[in-house]
């Protein structure tokens, strides 16, 4: 009888020792997967199986990309902005396509070609009185050289236009002779005197050789006469003779 109670007493010894190994899991208590993975704190990134040696990394919920669908490395997601100031002292100023930084002529010629004064005629193949005119300003002036000799022996026509500038002030000539029988000189052969001296002379010569050709060869010549660079003497005149058949 005492056996069998010492058999019995050792055996529910056994039993309650191996129930008392278990116990119910918590909250807090890791579970095991097949796999051998731990996944139980979600601060926990990684658990390592001791029967397979895989590893499972599980992120963790705290922690995210600072990065948003912008620039990398951007915090609020929204591309980085890029503003550009323009430096108005770089800035091109143009006109025309031209450079206005030139200060304008201190004595323009007001008049043109088309609108020069008549100042006469001479004759270009005989003596006829000189022509004369004079002035301040740059100016435009036309005259007509005419034809008079009416010989079977050929005579070309021709013409000596001197300008004469006043003391510290230098005038340039330039002279245009039309067409034969056209209405102007505008627009025709020209030629100049740009010197630095007192007088500036132009001579010209057109029309019959040793025969006569039996065309009228007279013609007008514009005369534009300008201040050497364009700059304003004292008031002083030039003078301008016009010498026929010279």
């Amino acid at each position: 009888m005492v056996r069998v109670r010492l058999a019995f007493l050792l055996g529910a010894l056994v039993a309650g020792c191996a129930g008392g190994a278990s116990s119910p899991a918590g909250p807090n208590v890791a579970s095991i997967g097949s796999a051998g993975s731990v996944s139980a704190n979600p601060s926990e990134t990684s658990g390592t199986s001791e029967d397979s040696g895989e590893t499972t990394v599980v992120s963790d919920p705290s922690e995210g990309d600072s990065s948003g669908p912008g620039e990398p490395g951007s915090s609020s997601g929204e591309p980085e902005s890029t503003s550009t100031t323009a430096d108005p002292s770089s800035a091109e100023v143009s006109s025309d396509g031209g450079d206005d930084s030139s200060p304008p002529p201190d004595c323009p010629n007001l008049a043109t070609c088309n609108n020069a004064e008549v100042i006469g005629m001479v004759s270009g193949d005989e003596g006829s009185p000189m022509l004369e005119a004079s002035g301040a300003d740059a100016t435009w002036l036309t005259f007509q050289v005419t034809e008079d000799n009416d010989s079977v022996l050929g005579e070309g026509l021709s013409f000596t236009a001197t300008l004469t500038s006043p003391p510290g002030v230098d005038f340039d000539l330039f002279v245009y002779r039309g067409a034969v029988g056209g209405p102007s000189g505008c627009n025709g052969v020209m030629d100049s005197s740009r010197s630095a001296g007192a007088n500036d002379v132009v001579h010209a010569t057109w029309g019959e050789a040793a025969v006569a050709n039996g065309v009228d060869d007279r013609a007008w010549v514009a005369v534009e006469i300008v201040p050497k660079g364009e700059v304003c003497g004292d008031g002083s005149e030039w003078t301008l003779t016009i010498d026929g058949d010279s």
